[in-house]
């Protein structure tokens, strides 16, 4: 059987006030996508309603992230936000191991994250939060040399 004949059979089996969500469930009834299927599901000799919903909610669970960073379709990199993030972890990891570098990714993290603010760019205020994180380690290294 061709492609088109098993698409016109699964097709011609469902009720005529059927749905895509009503399609796509019988494809899957007929391992004609096994997408989101665990080994377990893929050789079972058939798959109950609820093993169906179980598939569907796991790829539906898969692709919705948190409107974060992660989230490819807000997220543009190479914005202020960015590099006020980058700028503020080298910040806070070389405070403690060479802190010139800190001296000067700091006020980067603080001017790119303003510039972000600026913009109403999302998580602009973190980059200034790290910032202001790696300035403890120099602010106790100056005191400590003064002291």
């Amino acid at each position: 059987m061709s492609l088109k004949e098993d698409a016109h059979a699964i097709v011609d089996q469902l009720n005529d006030d059927a749905d895509w969500d009503d399609l796509v469930k019988a494809l899957y009834r007929n391992k004609k996508i096994t997408l989101g299927m665990t080994d377990l599901e893929v050789v079972q000799d058939e798959l109950s309603e609820s093993d169906i919903n179980g598939v569907i909610g796991r790829l539906k669970s898969a692709s919705t992230q948190p409107d974060d960073m992660r989230n490819t379709k807000t997220y543009k990199p190479g914005d202020s936000a960015t590099l006020g993030m980058v700028a503020g972890v080298v910040a806070i990891l070389f405070s403690f191991v060479f802190p010139p570098i800190a001296w000067v990714a700091a006020p980067i993290a603080v001017i790119a994250g303003l510039i972000g603010v600026k913009n109403k760019e999302e998580k602009a205020w973190v980059p200034i939060l790290l910032a202001l994180i790696s300035i403890v380690p120099m602010v106790k290294i100056v005191l400590d040399t003064h002291s």
